[in-house]
């Protein structure tokens, strides 16, 4: 390993607005205070069985589709023609109420009229939800330390709880993220740590889902490099770090790659001081992934400013690229006070690009991009503008989900990506929606 930068030490995650720190004591990541929340158990989406001539055997949602003239479809339970057509597909939504007090989980079908549970899994407002296969994990943060598995299909009941804490420490390992191989192998990403846990995306109990522990400490002097983010793209970890001095994006972010198969971590030949990435940007923020350029995209926040006012925030952000295969890096967007922050990014397709432009807390736009060449098509996608944006997202059936953090009436408004029209009705949610996930 080369030697690593030196800077001052902090160990803690640290909240990037006022009212985030104020009512949960959360960190820097993007969700702030939130989950990434769920999708709907059961199919219930039978209202689309009504076209059917004789709807009453619309289990599977077949017979209800094109019919113009029927009047008994009501039993097409399965039937998924909606908003995203794909079927039995849910949306795992992570929500919070609007004063950041608490947060929970709740499941919809990504079909109209979006049927759905509520009011699941409640719990701090720091929390991330992700998903794999057939199971959700919901992991709390900041001094909360823990993750919890839960079936989509029956989110009542845990399979498993554990503390994401190591035993003989004390301070928080704030988990932030979970990045899978397969059913034996994901990553945890634990922000307060100098290492990140190897788990087991199946196990049944706590003591099957730590399996190992890559150390990560090279990458700041104090030993912890803030991992905010992790990929798994072939059989290459990809795990992004803010590298935060007190509250305070000191470097620029890193990217360090692991071997899966072995947990070594590969050289990229890209810096003279250790063995990662240098981002061209600073505080990773979220990540999307475009499979066809096998190019990650980073939103990178920059600078927030001292809470007190005695440091200015910094526009030393924007949307960056990151070739998995020779490790370059471009700054492909520059953030500014024009743009605004970068909070979010998700990349659909070689044509579609969107990310979070905020100009204040709890006002942003989304805008529209070219992944090619960072260039700005749309700078209030379908209207979008002046919101609480807190999430998007690729539905399953290709449009771009967008969460809306509105406190009176929250919700999730579904885009075609092409135009910005929008795609059915808007799918109202009980609480804040801060993060989506969906599953099969």
């Amino acid at each position: 390993m080369k030697t690593p930068v030196i800077k001052e030490s902090k160990w803690w995650l640290v909240p990037l607005f006022a009212a985030t720190l104020a009512l949960s004591a959360c960190d820097s990541s993007s969700e702030g205070v939130a989950v990434d929340g769920g999708e709907n158990v059961d199919g219930t989406d039978g209202t689309d069985g009504t076209d059917g001539t004789d709807g009453t055997d619309g289990t599977d949602g077949t017979d209800g589709t094109d019919g113009t003239d029927g009047t008994d479809g009501t039993e097409g339970t399965d039937g998924t023609d909606g908003t995203d057509s794909a079927a039995a597909s849910r949306v795992i939504v992570t929500a919070l109420a609007s004063d950041f007090s608490s947060g929970g989980v709740e499941i919809y079908n990504t079909s109209e009229p979006f049927d759905g549970q509520t009011g699941l899994n409640p719990g701090v407002s720091d929390t991330i939800v992700r998903t794999f296969e057939d199971r959700y994990f919901v992991i709390r943060r900041f001094q909360s330390d823990s993750i919890a598995a839960y079936s989509v299909d029956d989110s009542s009941s845990v399979i498993f709880e554990s503390s994401t804490n190591d035993g003989n420490v004390d301070e928080s390992s704030n988990p932030h993220d979970m990045a899978f191989v397969d059913s034996a192998k994901g990553y945890l990403m634990r922000y307060g740590s100098s290492k990140i846990w190897q788990v087991n995306p199946s196990a049944t109990d706590a003591s099957q889902f730590k399996t190992g522990e890559i150390d990560i400490s090279a990458y700041d002097a104090d030993g912890v490099p803030e991992a905010t983010r992790g990929l798994v793209v072939g059989d290459k970890l990809f795990v992004f770090m803010q590298r935060l001095d007190g509250f305070a994006p000191a470097l620029p972010g890193v990217v360090a790659v692991f071997n899966t198969a072995n947990g070594v971590e590969i050289d990229t030949g890209t810096s003279a001081e250790f063995n990662g990435i240098e981002l061209p940007a600073f505080n990773p923020w979220e990540i999307s992934f475009d499979e066809a350029t096998n190019t990650i995209f980073v939103a990178a926040a920059g600078d927030f400013g001292a809470f007190d006012g005695s440091r200015d925030p910094a526009f030393t952000g924007g949307i960056i690229t990151v070739d998995t295969e020779d490790y370059s890096t471009n700054l492909l967007i520059d953030d500014t006070a024009e743009t605004g922050r970068m909070m979010g990014v998700e990349v659909i397709d070689a044509n579609n690009a969107f990310l979070i432009s905020q100009q204040s807390f709890g006002s942003s736009n989304v805008v529209k991009f070219d992944p090619n060449t960072g260039a700005i098509i749309n700078s209030a996608f379908g209207g979008i503008s002046g919101v609480d944006v807190r999430d998007l997202a690729t539905g399953p059936a290709g449009n771009l989900w967008v969460a809306i953090g509105d406190a009176v009436n929250p919700g999730i408004v579904v885009l075609n990506p092409a135009d910005g029209s929008q795609v059915g009705a808007t799918l109202p949610t009980t609480l804040v929606p801060a993060g989506l996930n969906f599953v099969q």
